[in-house]
């Protein structure tokens, strides 16, 4: 397997910070730390070329927030300098793995994402029987950081970029475990996490059918034994290097005529329909924001762009009946 290597030069350049920069700022709330970055773009970006360059970098702490949608989750917000990194380093790292990746690893890439994902599981429902869907036990806080790295190794000799990562790696975790969920890092290295995993199903189950979203994932066979051998294979492979385990209330084995619940939608063979607690989660949310823009909590502009972008996503699944309720049509 060919390492890569001359990254770090790259990755550290002015001129790949600067883009970096403007990438980190995208979506992002003005804040006080941002606005001052930006005041002193230029001294900042080079300070922090220094830090990296010299070895002395170091990330700042995380600030966590909880939320519940629908179960609660920590999301950790990173210093904006840090999230600069955290471009730098993917910037480098991505055309690498883009090559390598399985062409049905859908999740955080571009060209992929959840709609493309969700057509591809019903062109494979239709080809198979039977399948096997499940999701893992907890995964971003499971993820070892020493077999991460050790996977990274695999595909890339940088030295100064592999004294990098782990400072990026141990600012989250416990005890050399877990990535802190909200960072472009961490949803990146999880990716790489189950690369492996990928190419070992493609290539030595050799499953011709089968497609991962982050942690989500299914096998389609024709039939149900085969699909039941399957899944102590998986088990004992997630389990052994990766240390996963596979949550025993998302793992089930089901024919496609009882269609197939997967990112938020229901597949059948000839229809897609979205869940129904996706929904209602979706119109409450769209509800929430229409309340923000009538109290003048949220712009008009803001809220017409939430309020076109769930009819958009409404749509794609046929679901007008839905789309017109929440539009109060």
């Amino acid at each position: 397997m060919k390492r890569v290597g001359n990254l770090f030069e790259r990755a550290t350049s002015f001129t790949h910070l600067l883009r970096c920069y403007k990438k980190a700022r995208q979506g992002t709330r003005k804040s006080l730390r941002l606005c001052a970055f930006g005041f002193q773009l230029e001294n900042e970006l080079f300070q922090l070329q220094e830090e990296l360059r010299s070895g002395t970098y170091q990330p700042r702490p995380y600030r966590y927030f909880t939320v519940k949608d629908p179960k609660r989750r920590t999301i950790a917000v990173a210093d904006f300098r840090d999230r600069v990194v955290h471009h730098a380093v993917v910037g480098v790292l991505e055309p690498i793995y883009e090559r390598c990746f399985i062409h049905d690893s859908y999740a955080t890439r571009k060209g992929k994402g959840a709609h493309a994902a969700v057509f591809q599981a019903q062109k494979y429902l239709r080809q198979n029987q039977w399948f096997l869907k499940t999701d893992i036990q907890k995964y971003f806080d499971s993820i070892r950081h020493n077999v991460l790295l050790e996977l990274i190794e695999r595909k890339v000799k940088d030295r100064q970029l592999l004294e990098l990562i782990p400072k990026i790696l141990s600012n989250g975790g416990l005890a050399g475990i877990g990535l802190p969920i909200g960072n472009l890092t961490s949803q990146f290295f999880a990716n790489v996490y189950l690369h492996h995993f990928d190419h070992w199903v493609k290539e030595k189950l050799r499953i011709p059918h089968y497609i991962r979203y982050m942690d989500d994932f299914v096998l389609f066979q024709p039939e149900k034994q085969v699909v039941k051998a399957l899944k102590k294979a998986v088990e004992e492979e997630l389990g052994q290097y990766l240390g996963l385990t596979l949550k025993p209330s998302a793992t089930f084995i089901n024919q496609r005529e009882n269609g197939l619940s997967f990112l938020g939608t229901r597949i059948f063979s000839g229809i897609i329909r979205l869940h129904p607690d996706h929904a209602r989660r979706a119109a409450h949310k769209l509800e929430c924001k229409q309340n923000e823009w009538e109290e003048g909590l949220l712009s008009e502009e803001k809220y017409l762009q939430s309020l076109n972008s769930y009819v958009s996503y409404f749509s794609v699944y046929g679901t007008n009946g839905l789309r017109n309720i929440v539009m109060g049509e």
